[in-house]
């Protein structure tokens, strides 16, 4: 299945999505009306391209997420899905229970802007899993 979008970039042979870090912080106590575990905060852009994918994964703190331009379509561990189009905002939860793909499946670049909310410095912004059967 080549053009699986659910597999990984590299699994499919086509370019990965791209992140540019647009600013970091350490979180000095604790963030008004946001119940986390939180130190550290990463701004990010990320490109997918057209008709690419993230690859399964999840996040080891809560995200805050904006889609700049095109669309996204999630699917979760469950089975189940959902699609956010450009100017809407959502945040995904973290942890390996909260596993999933996103997708664009058009054909032009899809351009998110997220806020990761990470446990420490260290933290990855997204852990590598595979995909659920």
């Amino acid at each position: 299945m080549e053009n699986d979008p659910s597999r990984s970039p590299t699994d499919r042979n086509e370019p990965e999505p791209v992140t540019l870090d647009l600013a970091q912080a350490v979180v000095a106590g604790s963030l008004r009306g946001i119940s986390l575990d939180a130190t550290h905060v990463t701004v990010s852009k990320t490109v997918i391209p057209p008709h690419g994918s993230t690859g399964w994964h999840y996040h080891p703190g809560p995200v805050l997420v904006l889609v700049a331009g095109g669309t996204l379509t999630h699917t979760y561990a469950d089975g189940s899905t959902d699609t956010v189009g450009a100017g809407s905002c959502f945040v995904e939860l973290s942890g390996p229970e909260n596993a999933h793909v996103g997708v664009n499946p058009a054909a032009f670049p899809l351009v998110l802007h997220a806020v990761y909310f990470l446990p420490d410095a260290s933290s990855p912004r997204a852990v590598p899993v595979p995909e659920p059967h």
